[in-house]
This record gives structure tokens, sequence and C-alpha cells, in this order.
């Protein structure tokens, strides 16, 4: 038995003055039950439902399931199935199997592959998509994808299944197929729970008992069939209506004075009573319902439900394996994403290489010794404009990939985290991904240089590591953006804001006073790449012009690298304090 006993909720209001979500809410429910929550918009209902799966902490009351409070001590991630309302929480470059099977594999840990399938086969059939399991989410219908969302809760066999809205925006009979499906769920585990919350009236007789919510009161909780009664409306369309002529604490009152009479005529789920309307309906709005029972039914006598063991979710470095498997998995299927980092994997360092050519023989003349200042001079500036070019080349791609990287798929990992994936895995293999490809842009652009020049001048450890070290930092950055934005637009905008301030604000083109280069470039990344990789020619010719016409201060190539050190690890902790972050 769920049983919500006294919870009340507070939120702050925008005057700062609180607002009462929830207000000594009360109702239960036994295993193999499925239970609509409704009422209007502001009622409360997504607020106990997020309570119920730990997303939110109530202010007082309790919630218990055999025994245990869940306020106190959450439910295990695998005892919960959450369908959230939006469609954006789906993958559609995944096919319905792979994403059935991508949810299976990041919430249950020892199990074999077949076992995964078997789960995975009898959910398709549960939830209907047996016969569209190699269709990609792109190409579902409306009720097709939320059947799916439904069977990604269900594939960790969970003991309470959550769903905020499922059925809005569907026509009639595809309301009518779905609570039917409910139904079904619930009765594919004895001890299951099905909740609902939504707005819609239409098909209320679907659900075993319904909770009507008004402002954060229980204003009934019953079979369907007793609604019109309670509120005298003649339909269920018109209980909304008829809640708004009263407040809601005066339907909170009535409800508490005739609950008992209500609970103890229909027993919550028993079969064994009946509701009879009385003749003559005074019409006073806190009367005691008249009922009647059957004599001739017996009540059922429930066996104990089995009981069967939670999945154990697998570990940080196996959920972040398999992220960094599917996120390779869905760059392969999206030409569009992967052939633009094609084409700056190859075109960046061509770009640099034109831009140097019309003075490549001037920088081998000053190679060679020559100290004649119209070679030396124009030589020196293209070397330091080519540095600080692959420097913010690289580090362009790593905005590329970090800025939207978390932003963009937030509702997916929103729905993973409240399946047990952590933070951690979800940030570590987002890492994983852009590592290679940011490490790849900046080793071959200077590998590539190098050949085309006949050698860039410099230490090659240096010239080698900071640029790429400088696209790592900056995509950490911008992932810490991404974490922590709220729309993929919005993370990417500023992401290219901080883009565009280090260009002005890393020394190269103009530079600052030294004094206030000191107090500046420690948040400017591309300086430390730039400029570290410019102390490594004071052995060379090239150093001195460099260091005259921009009075820039230099960080060694090891300061530099402990620099850059130092913004990747602010990324990370930005990143994680955002991904940790209740939306």
């Amino acid at each position: 038995m769920l049983e919500f006993n006294n919870l009340s909720h507070v939120v702050p209001g925008r005057n700062k003055e609180p607002l009462r979500v929830l207000e000594q809410v009360g109702f239960m429910a036994p295993g193999g039950h499925v239970l609509a929550v409704i009422g209007p918009s502001g009622s409360g209902k997504t607020t106990l439902l997020r309570i119920l799966a730990g997303l939110a902490e109530p202010e007082g009351g309790s919630i218990t399931l055999c025994g245990a409070d869940l306020v106190k001590q959450p439910l295990h991630p695998n005892q919960l199935g959450w369908v959230p309302a939006g469609d954006d929480s789906l993958d559609g470059r995944l096919t319905v199997r792979e994403n059935l099977i991508s949810a299976a594999m990041l919430r249950g840990a020892g199990r074999t592959k077949d076992e995964v399938i078997s789960r995975v086969s009898h959910v398709l059939v549960v939830v209907g998509l047996e016969n569209i399991a190699t269709e990609r989410t792109s190409a579902l219908a409306l009720p097709q994808r939320r059947r799916l969302k439904l069977g990604m809760a269900l594939v960790a066999d969970p003991v309470i299944v959550l769903c905020d809205d499922f059925t809005v925006g569907l026509d009639v009979r595809s309301e009518r197929e779905f609570e039917a499906m409910l139904k079904l769920v619930a009765c594919d585990r004895p001890d299951r729970i099905v909740i609902h919350a939504t707005d819609a009236l239409a098909n209320l007789g679907a659900y075993d008992t319904v909770v009507v919510l008004h402002e954060g009161y229980v204003a009934f909780h019953g079979p369907a069939r007793a609604i019109p009664h309670y509120f005298t409306v003649p339909t269920y369309d018109e209980v909304y209506a008829r809640l708004a002529k009263r407040p809601a604490q005066r339907w909170g009152d009535s409800w508490m004075k005739h609950r008992d009479a209500y609970y103890a005529a229909f027993k919550l789920g028993g079969a064994a009573e009946n509701l009879s309307a009385a003749e003559d309906d005074p019409g006073d709005e806190d009367r005691t319902i008249v009922m009647k029972q059957r004599d001739e039914v017996e009540e059922k006598k429930l066996s104990e439900p089995e009981v069967r063991p939670v999945i154990p979710l697998p570990g940080v470095f196996s959920q972040a394996q398999h992220i960094l498997k599917r996120r390779w998995s869905l760059l392969r299927r999206t030409p569009r994403e992967w052939v633009v980092h094609v084409v700056l994997l190859v075109g960046a360092p061509l770009l640099v290489a034109l831009l140097m050519l019309p003075n490549k023989k001037l920088i081998k003349e000053a190679v060679a010794g020559a100290t004649d200042a119209g070679v030396l001079w124009p030589a020196s500036h293209t070397i330091s404009m080519v540095m600080l070019l692959q420097v913010l080349l690289v580090m362009f791609m790593g905005l590329r990939l970090g800025a939207r990287e978390i932003a963009t798929r937030r509702a997916v990992y929103e729905r993973e985290r409240i399946g047990g994936v952590s933070p951690g895995a979800w940030l570590l293999g987002s890492l994983l991904f852009m590592l290679p490809v940011i490490l790849a842009q900046g080793f071959w652009m200077e590998l590539f240089l190098d050949i085309v020049s006949g050698g860039l001048p410099g230490t090659g450890l240096a010239k080698l590591l900071l640029p790429a070290l400088s696209g790592v930092a900056f995509a950490a950055l911008c992932l810490g953006i991404s974490a922590n934005s709220s729309t993929p637009e919005r993370a990417h905008s500023v992401s290219l804001t901080l883009l565009c301030a280090n260009v002005l604000l890393c020394g190269a083109l103009l530079g600052f006073p030294q004094a206030a280069g000191h107090v500046v470039h420690p948040f400017i990344t591309a300086h430390y790449g730039w400029s570290g990789i410019i102390d490594s020619l004071q052995k060379t010719p090239f150093f001195h012009p460099i260091d005259q016409f921009v009075k820039t201060w230099f960080a060694t190539p090891k300061l530099a690298m402990l620099m850059l050190g130092a913004h990747f690890i602010t990324g990370l902790v930005l990143a994680f304090v955002g991904l940790r972050r209740r939306d």
C-alpha cells in the first residue's frame, strides 16, 4: 500500500511570499492499482509526482510504501518508473529497440545480453511496439512515442510508475487505448502502482480511483463513478467549473468530513460495493452521501504479492562507457554533425597554411639567420599570428563540441538521472567523447603546418601540446556553460561570447599594460595557449620582435599548462554542479 499522509509543500513566491502548492494531502493506493490525479493547472499534480520521485522535498508529512517512509529514504531508482511530459526526452536517431536497450543497460548491472534482450522484448509486447521495434524514433507518430516513453520507464521492472500528462495531445480514441494500457502495466506486476497526473476528464472510468486536487487540497478521492454525485455535476467535464465556485480550503475541509464514509463504502478497489445517489438530492454542498452495498458479493482474499529483487545499478564507469558508445553511434548517424567535424579537421590547417604561405620564404630566411628588419619583423608577426590561429581554431572546435553537448540533451539526461544514471557518469561520457576529437584537431594541425612550412620554430612539446590543451580546457568551460544553461541556444551564445573575449583579450593583437594583463589574463584561456608557445621561442630570432610589438607578459610553457589545467578543472566543476542541479 502506498500512502500519502498529510503531505504539504511550499515554494517561494515571486514577491518572496511563500506559495503553498500542497496542503495536508492524504490518500492511498494498493498494489495493482491505476490512480488518476486530476485538477486544473496549478493544482499541484506535477509537484506531487516530483515529491514521490524524490525530485523535491516536502515541507511536512510523509509517504509510506510497505511501512518505509519515502521522504526520509527515497525509492531505489529501479523501483521507480518516470514518464515525463515532454517528448524531447527521446533520442530520435536511435531505433525503438535501441532506446529500450540503452535504458536497460544504464539501469541494470550484472545482466547478460540475453537477459537484457528478453526484458526489452517483454516490454515491447506490453507497450505494443513489437511490430515497429526497428523503426527510428524520429519516424514515430505521437502515440507511438508515448508508448516508447512508457516502455523505457518499465525496463527496470519498477514497483511505482509515474506518468506526467501521459495522454496530452492525443485524440479520444488514443486516450482510451493508453488508459487501458496503463491498467495492463499495473497488472504486469501484482504490487505495481501506476499514477497518472492529467488534466483530461474524458475517460476517468478507466482508472481504479481518481484523486481531485484543487490548489493543493484534496477535493475528492474515490471511484470515478462517484465524482458526478459528489460534485453535483451531470458530467466529468463540469468538475473544474464546479471547483472554481468554492475556495480550495472549503473543498478540502468538505472532503475531510466525508472521506471516511466514502472509504468505508468503496474500500478503495474492492469490488463488493456500489454507489447509489440519493433520489432526492437536497443540493446541500456538505451533505452526507447515501450508499448501498451489495450483499451477495464476498470480499476477495488477496494473496501476498511476489517479492521481486531490485535490479542493481551499474557503476559510474560502466554507465559512462555505455553513454560514450551511444554518443559515437549518434555521431555516425548524424551526417551534418560529423561532416562539419571532418571539414574542420581538414580545412582549419589548410586555412592557416594559406595565410602563412605569402611569408613562408621570409620565415625560412629568418630561421636561417637573416637579421634584416624587412625579413625578421614580417616573419615574426606571421609566426605570432599562426600560433594564435592554431589556438583559436582548436578552441572553436571545443566550442562546437561542448556548448550544446548537455543543453541539447538535457531532457534525456533528466529522464536517465531519475532512472539512476549519475551526473558523474554523464559528465565522464561527454568528456571522453570530446577529448579525442579535440586532441586530434590540435595535434594534426601542428604536424600539418610543420610539414608545410618546413618546420615551425619553437619547442616541439610546447608547439604540439599547448594548442590541443587550449581546446580541451575551453571545451570543458563550454561544457560547464552548457550544463548551466536553460536552452542550447543560450549555451552557444554565451560560449561564443567567451570565445570572442578570448580573441580580444589574449594579448596577441594588442598587449595590455603588464599590471592589467596580470589581472585579466588568468581568465583568458587563449592567452596561455598562445603565450606559452611564444615563450618557447626565446632562443630564436622571432622572440625579440614579438616581444617588442606586443607588450604582453608571456607565460612559460609549464605555467601555461598548469593554468590550462586549472581552466579545465573549473569547467568540469561547473558542469558537475550544473548536472546536479534540479530543474
